[in-house]
């Protein structure tokens, strides 16, 4: 390789045409092709959240890609005295904003023809609301009872796990 002095231009052969420069510049190249990107959580919510609605909640988020997540929905009503406690959850994939969104998951025991409550209901719809102070809101829209009973559901306000940070 030849050399040059401060005055002298790069144009031309004088480094750029030599066969271990072109060399190392495609193994950088390919090197920074095979590097990973890591997944980021655009809408920043993903993490567990717990609070409260007809019993105690809890929701899970896993950012998946883009703006998609893993979401798990519990719930759980504890007995008292003579009352019955309940409890049950929901799982899927939910797509989330900054503001929140719309989970649904279809019924397995769909039947338009049922009398029976949320039978005749083709989705369990929950939307997610997120508010300032790292708070979720839930909102158990309809069909939902097969996954929870009749004596708890998905409704209520959660805070993030780091909210108390």
């Amino acid at each position: 390789m030849k050399g040059f002095s401060a005055g002298s231009s790069l144009s031309g052969n004088i480094i750029f045409g030599d066969p271990m420069f072109k060399f190392l510049l495609v193994a950088a190249s390919l090197n920074l092709a095979v590097v990973p990107a890591h997944a980021q959580d655009p809408a920043g919510v993903e993490g567990f959240w717990s609070g409260q609605g007809e019993g105690d909640l809890t929701v899970d988020l896993k950012h998946l890609q883009d703006d998609v997540y893993k979401i798990s929905i519990g719930t759980t009503v504890a007995m008292d005295g003579d009352l019955p406690g309940c409890g049950g959850g929901i799982d899927g994939e939910v797509k989330l904003d900054k503001a929140g969104g719309n989970f649904f998951v279809e019924n397995e025991s769909y039947d338009p023809n049922s009398t029976a409550p949320g039978l005749a209901e083709r989705y369990c719809e929950i939307g997610l609301t997120f508010k300032e102070g790292r708070k979720l809101v839930l909102e158990e829209r309809s069909g939902c009872i097969g996954y929870h009973g009749a004596a708890c559901g998905f409704s209520g306000e959660l805070l993030h796990d780091d909210a108390g940070l």
